[in-house]
C-alpha cells in the first residue's frame, strides 16, 4: 500500500511539472508581428500563415507583404524604427484577426460588439486605434494603423 501511495506521489508530481510547463508556454504568447509589435517577427507571420514575403522600402517606412497559397495578401506597414505601425489585407479569406491586431483585438471586438450590427463593413475610429474591414465570401479587404506610432510624413492613405 505504501508503495502505491509512493507512486502516486511521484507522478502526481510529475504531472504538475508537465502542467507548468505547458502554463509557460501559453503564456509566453505568439511572437507575431502583430500591430505596434516589433519588424523582428514578420518572420513568423509568414510561416504562420504559409505565404512568400516580398519587402518594399521608402524613406518614410518599409511594407513586408506576404502572399498566401490561399489569395490573401497581408501587408505590414513598418515604421524605420522597426515597428509594426499598420496592417492591410485583400482577398478571398479574412486573415486571423487576433493575429493581426495583437494587444489591440479585444478593443477591437469590443468596438464592434457595441457600434454595430453583427454584418456589414466594419469602420473603427478612436483615439489610438483605427481599423476598415469590409467584404464578402470570397472577397475580404481592410486595414489597421495607430495614428500614434504612424510616422509623421506617412498619409494613413497609403495604409492598402
Amino acid at each position: 500500500m505504501i508503495s502505491g501511495i509512493a507512486t502516486f506521489g511521484r507522478v502526481l508530481a510529475q504531472w504538475r511539472i508537465w502542467m507548468a510547463g505547458v502554463a509557460m508556454l501559453a503564456l509566453a504568447g505568439p511572437a507575431w508581428a502583430e500591430l505596434g509589435g516589433n519588424v523582428a517577427t514578420v518572420q513568423t507571420d509568414q510561416e504562420h500563415m504559409k505565404g512568400t514575403r516580398r519587402i518594399t522600402t521608402t524613406a518614410d517606412y518599409s511594407v513586408h507583404e506576404i502572399q498566401t497559397d490561399s489569395g490573401t495578401t497581408v501587408r505590414e506597414f513598418v515604421s524605420p524604427g522597426g515597428t509594426v505601425f499598420g496592417v492591410a489585407w485583400q482577398g478571398p479569406w479574412k486573415p486571423d484577426m487576433r493575429q493581426l491586431l495583437g494587444p489591440y483585438f479585444d478593443r477591437y471586438v469590443q468596438s464592434i460588439q457595441s457600434k454595430r450590427p453583427r454584418r456589414g463593413p466594419v469602420s473603427i475610429h478612436e483615439p489610438g486605434l483605427v481599423v476598415e474591414s469590409s467584404g464578402h465570401m470570397r472577397s475580404f479587404s481592410g486595414r489597421a494603423y495607430l495614428p500614434q506610432m504612424t510616422p509623421q510624413n506617412v498619409d494613413p492613405a497609403t495604409i492598402k
